[in-house]
């Protein structure tokens, strides 16, 4: 019951960070007090981390990519050395022909190149294969739709944003205190920040154990029902990623669930897709990094 119960809970938080004990007990429908220590549990042992992103156009990042690294010898040194590269937002060591993945997020497409580049000189590196992002459909921390044009920082928002960061439950009252503002304002700010599009906060998992930490990335190549192919593969459960990409796959994703079975039985069910032509599909055996915060200017 436990994992079951972590599984929901997990989905909730990477779905709304911030929402409240009341509010997770009523969408996955447990008691408020089972929840509350289900979440805390989560939260203490590192299972789960909750943490606020905010939106890639505040960043100024406007480049983003799927590299998958493949490495002659040890993985570990490798994916170590990635981690220090700013551009890598996530980095995984992975089952298949390659090693490694890692999602690079960067201002521009020439930032992009010169980001690959420095992991082809990477030594140990064999090969490096890049997808880019055409349109990202799913993600937890990944927004739906561009910036609103009448989004404006202030010094306050950029200091809500910066604790939202390190704990995205964060309560309004330590908020307010940490930041000068009244509860009130707090929250009306951090509220406004969110129905903004201008943050995100979400559950970022550690892949171990049960409870929805199984991952599975798929590399779907499609025939001519593209659109149809992806509302499908979008609305299967455990879906937390999936973007259209250029390169060898048309779209990749990364899906979640309980057990090795249960993935099994999700790719089985995407290969029976109408549409769907082929299916690549990768473990994440261990995440070596998984850090979207950025230092954020005031926009006046």
């Amino acid at each position: 019951m436990s994992v079951e119960l972590d599984s929901k809970l997990i989905a909730a938080l990477q779905s709304n960070g911030r929402a409240t004990y009341r509010e997770l007990a009523a969408t996955v429908g447990a008691p408020r007090a089972a929840v509350s220590t289900r979440v805390q549990t989560l939260l203490d042992t590192g299972t789960v981390s909750v943490v606020a992103v905010a939106h890639p156009e505040l960043l100024g990042l406007k480049a983003m990519a799927h590299v998958s690294v493949a490495v002659s010898g040890p993985v570990g040194p490798v994916a170590e050395a990635l981690c220090a590269s700013e551009a890598a937002v996530y980095i995984s060591a992975v089952s298949g022909h390659y090693n490694i993945i890692a999602e690079l997020r960067v201002p521009s497409q020439r930032d992009l190149y010169d980001a690959i580049a420095t992991i082809r000189a990477e030594p140990g590196v064999r090969t490096v294969n890049t997808l880019f992002y055409a349109e990202v459909i799913k993600g937890i921390f990944m927004p739906k739709s561009a910036l609103r044009a009448d989004v404006r920082l202030d010094a306050k928002d950029v200091a809500l944003i910066e604790l939202l960061e390190r704990n995205g439950r964060m309560p309004f009252l330590e908020l307010a205190e940490r930041t000068g503002l009244s509860p009130s304002a707090a929250r009306n700010r951090v509220n406004h920040l969110i129905d903004s599009t201008a943050l995100r906060v979400g559950a970022v998992v550690k892949r171990r154990g049960g409870g929805r930490t199984l991952a599975m990335g798929i590399g779907v190549n499609l025939g001519s029902r593209d659109r149809e192919v992806c509302a499908q593969i979008e609305a299967l459960p455990g879906i937390e990623f999936l973007a259209r990409t250029l390169g060898r796959f048309d779209l990749i994703g990364t899906v979640a669930a309980d057990s090795s079975g249960d993935l099994y039985s999700l790719a089985e069910h995407i290969r029976t897709i109408d549409g769907v032509m082929a299916l690549e599909t990768w473990t994440h055996l261990e995440v070596f990094k998984e850090h979207y915060a950025r230092s954020l200017d005031v926009r006046g």
